[in-house]
């Protein structure tokens, strides 16, 4: 990280980027994606969204737009856009729900299953080494601090 960038504020304040907690996490975020998108390219043909999207399908039950949309906090339309792609590519299929037809289900097919099976191994073992690089005391604070900033998330008026 440079270590002379500033963002110049309110009454000429000096804001170090590497002291801005959302300029921080965007980019840890952005490295962590890069990571991830670089482990999946090695055993499969889906982007990361995709990917995730696939991985939703595969952990729970009568699967809809909107329950990836709630589970993965993705964009409705990037997973509507990427749902047409992985049908498309023969990964996933829908199944209309008998009661209901407005809504319908997604359903992994045998090459997701296929693709799964050769990528989750490679990213539970990412996630181990994550997980097993920080302390468990580590672990805790970072999730407190987690839920504290996502707490913080709400509150919009910064005015005087």
């Amino acid at each position: 990280m440079d270590e002379q960038l500033y963002l110049v504020g309110l009454n000429n304040r000096k804001l170090h980027y590497a002291e801005i907690i959302t300029y921080r996490i965007a980019q840890l975020h952005a490295r962590f994606n890069a990571q991830s998108t670089r482990i999946i390219q090695t055993v499969s043909d889906v982007s990361l969204a995709q990917w995730r999207i696939l991985s939703v399908v595969n952990s729970a039950e009568d699967v809809t737009h909107s329950k990836i949309a709630h589970i993965s906090k993705i964009d409705k339309g990037q997973i509507s856009r990427a749902v047409k792609s992985l049908i498309k590519q023969g990964y996933l299929e829908t199944e209309h729900d008998t009661e209901d037809h407005r809504k319908s289900y997604l359903r992994l097919t045998a090459s997701a299953s296929d693709l799964l099976a050769r990528s989750l191994p490679l990213m539970q073992r990412r996630h181990d080494f994550l997980h097993d690089s920080l302390t468990e005391e580590q672990r805790k604070v970072l999730f407190k601090a987690f839920d504290t900033l996502d707490d913080l998330t709400e509150r919009t008026d910064f005015s005087d």
